[in-house]
């Protein structure tokens, strides 16, 4: 299939529209200097990629650039690896703490079971996405056990799909809305990623095994949904809950730990054991001192600083 590459001219609405509705899009970050961090695709922003995260829908975005999370996580999924990892770890330095917390939070619409908020979070969203390219940031999650507990006893709510099925998405013209199945598939996949570190998760449900049915239930009755994390989640958890092979998830981790890279962009040393990490966020790696020396004018603005208002910035 021929791919179509949009590049920084395309209208960030028309880029980000075209993300949720073609997969053969792929989205070219600018080049940055070798030094300075990637360039988010389209003209995003941290602070849109944050706001859409922690204030939406609570808090109304700027109608200039209200951007739906799930429109946002769609153009940072067709970035190429290389540069997503590097995206990733800008992303989880400013906004893991923030988005943990957040989540753990009393925020209304999050305990609201008539907003959508309730069954997947843009926060929840967010983490989910970076999770998937990052094992440090599944090792903070793992230490937030209430954050997969939470997920779980809503899982086995007898009614829980029913609900999440009626619940109404807002839609952002010209942004369709997200899908029953695009969220339901996001919640397992979030349940499974955690589970892969489960051994680090003090206090899990003591319900889980609970969930095996119904996901056998859950991998025949979406079979033929047209988002396949639905079947392929639902199948891998009921081998995760009863309990993977070792070798195995030793294998997946490692798979994660490739995703690992030194802060400055043009370095091209990968891995945890030649990289140390920031203690201030605990997220961004350097290959060294001089590295993370030379990335520091960058990283002392975003490093564990949560949402801040550019004015501030």
């Amino acid at each position: 299939m021929t791919q179509l590459q949009v590049t920084h001219p395309v209208s960030i609405t028309s880029a980000l529209l075209n993300a949720s509705t073609n997969p053969a899009i792929v989205f070219a970050p600018q080049l940055s200097s070798s030094m300075a961090p990637p360039t988010f695709p389209n003209g995003l922003t941290l602070y849109e990629i944050g706001f859409a995260a922690l204030k939406y829908p609570s808090v109304p975005p700027p109608p200039q650039r209200n951007i739906p999370l799930n429109n946002i996580v769609g153009a940072l999924q067709h970035v190429p690896p290389a540069s997503q990892h590097h995206m990733i770890a800008q992303i989880a330095s400013q906004y893991l703490n923030a988005l943990i917390e957040y989540q753990k939070s009393d925020e209304p619409i999050l305990h609201d079971q008539s907003s959508s908020e309730y069954y997947m979070s843009n926060a929840l969203l967010l983490i989910n996405f970076l999770m998937g390219g990052s094992p440090d940031v599944c090792k903070r999650a793992a230490q937030h056990p209430a954050l997969l507990n939470d997920v779980i006893e809503k899982l086995l709510e007898p009614d829980f799909v029913d609900r999440m099925k009626a619940v109404d998405r807002p839609e952002v013209p010209p942004f369709p809305p997200p899908t029953f199945d695009a969220d339901f598939g996001n919640v397992l996949q979030f349940v499974s990623t955690m589970l892969l570190y489960r051994d680090e998760i003090e206090g899990l449900h003591p319900r889980i095994s609970e969930l095996i049915p119904k996901l056998r239930e859950w991998k025949r009755t979406f079979r033929n949904s047209p988002v396949k994390t639905i079947k392929n989640a639902s199948e891998r958890l009921v081998d995760q809950i009863q309990g993977l092979d070792p070798t195995m998830i030793s294998m997946m981790r490692r798979m994660q730990e490739n995703s690992l890279v030194c802060g400055i962009v043009s370095c091209r040393v990968t891995g945890p054991e030649r990289l140390t990490v920031c203690n201030g966020c605990k997220i961004q790696r350097y290959c060294g001192r001089e590295h993370q020396k030379a990335d520091w004018k960058y990283h002392k603005h975003i490093c564990n600083k949560g949402l801040v208002e550019p004015a501030e910035d």
